[in-house]
C-alpha cells in the first residue's frame, strides 16, 4: 500500500479544496489505494499504438514503426505477462493498427494501408499456435479502424476517421469461425468522433458525431447488425473527440461527450432505451471518461480548465439512480488528461496527470468513494483497460512502460 498523507501533493490538495466552486463536490474518504507494479517498457519495436488482454493472460501489443523511406511496418509482440515479450513480427505495411485477443488466445489485427493518395483498411489474423495470416484489404475506405471482440471471439470492425465529420462510419465483422470479413455496412454517411464498446455476449454499441453536430448512438450485436441511430443531444465547433462508451453484459451503456463548455453523459438501460442526457459541468470543459460495471452502477470522470490548472472531478451514479455532483479527485494545478476503466465486480479507476507529468490514478473498489491517487509513472498515457481482476496502465515516454495492478 501507498500512503500519501504527508505527500506535498496532499497537503496542495487539502489547502486548496476550500476554494472550489459552489455546486462542485469536494474530496471525500479514501478508499485503499492500489499497488502498482513498477512500469516495464516493452521493446520499442513493438510500437505505441493498440493493447489486447485477455482473461486468460494472453497479452498483445500491436505498433507502427516507420521504415525510413516513407512507410511504416505494422509490428505485433505476445506476452503471457505483460513484462516479457516476444516478437516483434512486421504482420503488414501501414498506420493505425488495432488489435484484439480472444478468450481462446486468437488475435485478430487491422490497420490503415497508406501508398500516396491511395488507402485501404487490411486485417490479419494469428489462429492459436498458428502464424499469422496473408493481410486481406478489408475496406477500400481512407479510414481508422476500431475493433472489439465478445466472449466467443466474434470480432466487430468500425471503420471512420477521427479527424473529419465528412466520411462516413461503417462496420464490418468476422465470426470467430472463420477467417472471411463481411462487406462493409455504412452506418451513417458523415460523422466523426467515433467510440464503440461490445460486450461477452455479442452486444455491441457505437456512438458519433454527425456532420450537423449531433450525438448519435446504435445498438446492437456483433453478428447480427445494429438498428437505427438514437440522437442523444448536441454538441458543436470544430472536429469533436471521440465519443467516449462502456457496456456491460446485461446490455446496460453509458455514454460520455464533452465540448468547450459542457460534459455530457446519458445512460441506457438493459432494454435499449436511452435515458435523458444529463450535463456534469459547465464552462471548460477538457475530457471525458466512463466506464459501468455489471449491475449497472456508473461512473464519468473529466478535467475542467480552470486558472490554477485542469483538476480532475468525478461523478458516480448508482444503478437506477442519478448522477452525484462531481467531486475533486485530484489537487487543483493538475493536468488534466483523464480516462476511466471498469470491470464487471465493481472495480473503477480514474487517471490523469498531475502538474509534475506524472500519471496518476485512483482505484475505487466495489461500493467504495473517491481518494487520492496514486503517482504511476511520468509520460503521457497510451492505454488504460480494466479486466476482471486486472488494471493495466500502458505510458508512453522515456522510462515509462506498462504497469499492473491486481483488483478485486
Amino acid at each position: 500500500m501507498i500512503c500519501r498523507l504527508t505527500s506535498s501533493k496532499s497537503l496542495l490538495r487539502s489547502t486548496l479544496v476550500g476554494v472550489l466552486t459552489i455546486g462542485i463536490a469536494v474530496l471525500t474518504a479514501a478508499p485503499a489505494a492500489g499497488a502498482w507494479s513498477t512500469p516495464v517498457p516493452p521493446p520499442t519495436a513493438c510500437g505505441s499504438g493498440s493493447l489486447s488482454v485477455n482473461s486468460a493472460g494472453a497479452w498483445a501489443i500491436a505498433g507502427s514503426i516507420s521504415n525510413g523511406d516513407g512507410t511504416s511496418s505494422v509490428n505485433v509482440c505476445t506476452s503471457s505477462d505483460g513484462v516479457n515479450w516476444s516478437g516483434p513480427t512486421t504482420i503488414g505495411q501501414g498506420i493505425t493498427p488495432v488489435l484484439a485477443v480472444a478468450p481462446n488466445g486468437r488475435i485478430v489485427a487491422m490497420w490503415e494501408w497508406v501508398s500516396g493518395v491511395s488507402s485501404n483498411v487490411q486485417a490479419s489474423i494469428r489462429p492459436v499456435g498458428g502464424n499469422w495470416s496473408t493481410p486481406v484489404i478489408v475496406s477500400t475506405a481512407s479510414t481508422h479502424p476500431l475493433i472489439s471482440m465478445d466472449g466467443s471471439g466474434n470480432a466487430l470492425g468500425v471503420l471512420s476517421r477521427s479527424d473529419t465529420l465528412t466520411l462516413p462510419v461503417s462496420t464490418v465483422n468476422l465470426p470467430a469461425n472463420s477467417t472471411t470479413w463481411t462487406t462493409p455496412t455504412t452506418l451513417v454517411a458523415q460523422a466523426g468522433g467515433v467510440g464503440m464498446v461490445t460486450n461477452s455476449s455479442g452486444g455491441a454499441v457505437i456512438g458519433w458525431r454527425t456532420h450537423a453536430n449531433q450525438i448519435q448512438a446504435v445498438s446492437g450485436t456483433i453478428l447480427g447488425g445494429v438498428g437505427a441511430p438514437a440522437s442523444l443531444g448536441s454538441t458543436y465547433g470544430g472536429v469533436a473527440p471521440k465519443v467516449q462508451v462502456a457496456l456491460n453484459d446485461a446490455g446496460a451503456a453509458v455514454l460520455g461527450w464533452f465540448g468547450n463548455d459542457f460534459v455530457k453523459v446519458a445512460i441506457r438501460a438493459a432494454d435499449g432505451t436511452w435515458g435523458a442526457t444529463t450535463q456534469l459541468t459547465g464552462p471548460s470543459a477538457s475530457g471525458v471518461g466512463v466506464a459501468i460495471d455489471g449491475v449497472g452502477n456508473a461512473i464519468a470522470a473529466f478535467g475542467q480548465t480552470q486558472q490554477t490548472g485542469t483538476p480532475a472531478y468525478a461523478s458516480l451514479r448508482p444503478a437506477g439512480g442519478s448522477w452525484g455532483t462531481p467531486t475533486l479527485v485530484s489537487a487543483l494545478n493538475d493536468q488534466g488528461k483523464v480516462a476511466v476503466g471498469g470491470d464487471p465486480a465493481g472495480t473503477f479507476v480514474v487517471i490523469w496527470t498531475n502538474n509534475a507529468g506524472t500519471i496518476e490514478a485512483l482505484t475505487i473498489p466495489p461500493g467504495g468513494g473517491f481518494g487520492p491517487g496514486t503517482p504511476v509513472a511520468a509520460g503521457p498515457t497510451v492505454l488504460l483497460k480494466v479486466i476482471p481482476g486486472l488494471a493495466v496502465l500502458w505510458m508512453g515516454g522515456f522510462g515509462a512502460g506498462i504497469s499492473k495492478e491486481t483488483v478485486n
